[in-house]
């Protein structure tokens, strides 16, 4: 039976992942397009992640107390717990860079904030991977593009005036943080190896 209740887990937190870097694809294309369209639907996007986030404490909460799981099927329910608020979470950023983007001057994305949102996706597409497929290298691949995401995150930062960049940066840097607890999740989950301030 818990075998059963655990696949179904899995399959929930795979697609509200999938979901996930959805809503980041269409708040990045409303920064490319500055279309209220665009952001209308990352917001009604985000409202399906919110339900999501529910449904799934309610699964995890219904495991824990009724099917008492042992060590790894424990540490992926503890996992999952988290890993659904963090992907809730990229929801609410990823509205914030569509909302944003739309009070953005100008009419070209620079070339800096381009790869930072390039590299910030990158980083939720391989948490996903790991997430999906408990797979280690995808997990350590997102400890190393934290740190890219953060060096572009600086670089921007240091030049910019406007406040709209600023938000959307910030946004986009909040996406790499938790797409790596995502990743430092997984690890734990897999290895029983809590990572979180190790460096």
């Amino acid at each position: 039976m818990i075998q059963k209740q655990l696949d179904e887990l899995k399959e929930h937190v795979s697609l509200m992942a999938r979901r996930a870097e959805a809503i980041l694809d269409m708040a990045l294309e409303t920064l490319e397009k500055r279309e209220e369209t665009l952001f209308q639907k990352t917001v009604s996007m985000d409202r399906e992640l919110n339900a999501m986030e529910i449904q799934m404490d309610e699964k995890c909460m219904r495991l824990l107390a009724l099917q008492e799981p042992f060590a790894l099927d424990f540490r992926y329910i503890f996992s999952a717990i988290k890993t659904t608020r963090d992907l809730e979470r990229i929801g609410d950023e990823s509205k914030t860079i569509a909302r944003w983007s739309l009070r953005l001057p100008g009419g070209q994305v620079s070339d800096d904030l381009r790869e930072l949102a390039s590299k910030a996706r990158e980083a939720l597409k391989e948490a996903a991977q790991a997430l999906v497929n408990s797979d280690l290298d995808a997990a350590n691949k997102v400890l190393k593009l934290e740190l890219e995401v953060d060096a572009i995150e600086e670089k921007i930062l240091e030049v910019s005036t406007d406040i709209s960049q600023a938000l959307i940066v910030r946004a986009m840097e909040r996406i790499g943080d938790l797409s790596t607890n995502i990743a430092e999740n997984v690890i734990f989950s897999v290895k029983a190896q809590d990572i979180r301030h190790s460096t």
